[in-house]
């Protein structure tokens, strides 16, 4: 299994799966995977579905008709908005230039908002920051 920060570091084949997934709303067999994906081929799909088992990104929950047999419906262990808040933050973390905090980066994201949208995000960053002040003052 993988480290857990390379998680977010998957191949563009794995996420697509996983975007599919989520979009579906619902566990998929592989053969509906495919069929979401033009340019998937089935033997494609069942391969990285089982890379993707391996590294705990899907799990089986419930089997199906397919056809004349039986098959597995996956789902993704995580969710969209962790995974790509995730995969966001660890980009953030690596790039070069430590003039960029996540104060700027708060405060570009905010700058093309309308103002009602702004003042509700403040309110949210308000919160988060009172408890993450709480965390730090538990901890030392």
């Amino acid at each position: 299994m993988r480290k857990k920060e390379d998680i977010f570091e998957l191949p563009e084949r794995e996420v697509d799966i996983l975007y599919v997934l989520w979009n579906a709303n619902r566990p998929l067999l592989a053969s509906e995977i495919a069929e979401a994906q033009d340019d998937l081929k089935l033997a494609t799909v069942h391969t990285t579905l089982k890379r993707m088992l391996k590294k705990g990104l899907i799990e089986v929950v419930d089997f199906a008709k397919s056809g004349n047999v039986f098959g597995r419906c996956y789902r993704p262990t995580i969710e969209l908005k962790d995974f790509e808040l995730k995969r966001f933050s660890n980009d953030f973390k690596k790039k070069q230039c430590r003039d960029i905090t996540a104060s700027n980066l708060v405060a570009a994201l905010l700058d093309d908002a309308d103002s009602d949208s702004v003042l509700e995000e403040l309110n949210d960053l308000e919160e988060m920051i009172k408890m993450q002040r709480e965390r730090i003052m538990k901890r030392g």
